[in-house]
């Protein structure tokens, strides 16, 4: 049986590439991975939730890569979040940067960045991810309705406190050791 073809389209109020859902669970290869800037998001030990941008660049791990609808209906759930708290930005950015992180952490999430943030105006990518922004009252897993908990539920981290990690390195799906 073929697997379904994915419909990619580019969200410009983000500037992300988006995939559309299909009929089956669908993984993301490992082409994929490098070209698109893909939002996704995790659960620390505590509780709290992170998004994190990829920016093409920044390693996505296994369960973001195993099943791609999963990730998306995750995007679309915290698309209609709304604002819950202020946040704090962590590094001067463009307007447009500045806007996406506070977006996010207004929602009362984590956001991290494969962009460090060190060079105002210029995009510094890494395989890792930076921490931008902050919620001052963070978003409870608990408090997600039972069906995004249970999507979410996948996306635990071996990280202990968002609120206390500043970088985060995560294995990527795709990580090939020479």
């Amino acid at each position: 049986m073929m697997a379904p073809s994915r419909k990619i389209q580019w969200n410009w109020s983000r500037g992300l590439i988006r995939i559309n859902k299909g009929e089956y669970m669908s993984r993301i290869d490992s082409g994929e991975c490098f070209c698109m800037d893909m939002e996704w998001y995790g659960v620390d030990k505590k509780g709290n939730i992170a998004v994190f941008c990829s920016a093409g660049k920044g390693y996505l791990p296994e369960f973001v890569c195993e099943d791609a609808e999963r990730a998306e209906e995750l995007m679309e759930y915290f698309d209609t979040v709304e604002k819950i708290t202020e946040s704090t930005l962590f590094y001067k950015s463009m307007e447009r940067a500045e806007q996406a992180a506070r977006e996010f952490s207004d929602k009362g999430l984590y956001y991290f960045d494969s962009d460090d943030g060190t060079r105002f105006g210029v995009a510094t990518l890494h395989e890792y991810y930076t921490k931008r922004s902050a919620p001052l009252r963070p978003l409870e897993y608990e408090r997600l309705p039972e069906h995004i908990r249970d999507i979410l539920g996948h996306n635990r981290m071996d990280v202990e406190d968002f609120s206390a990690t500043h970088a985060l390195h995560v294995k990527h799906a795709y990580e090939v050791r020479i």
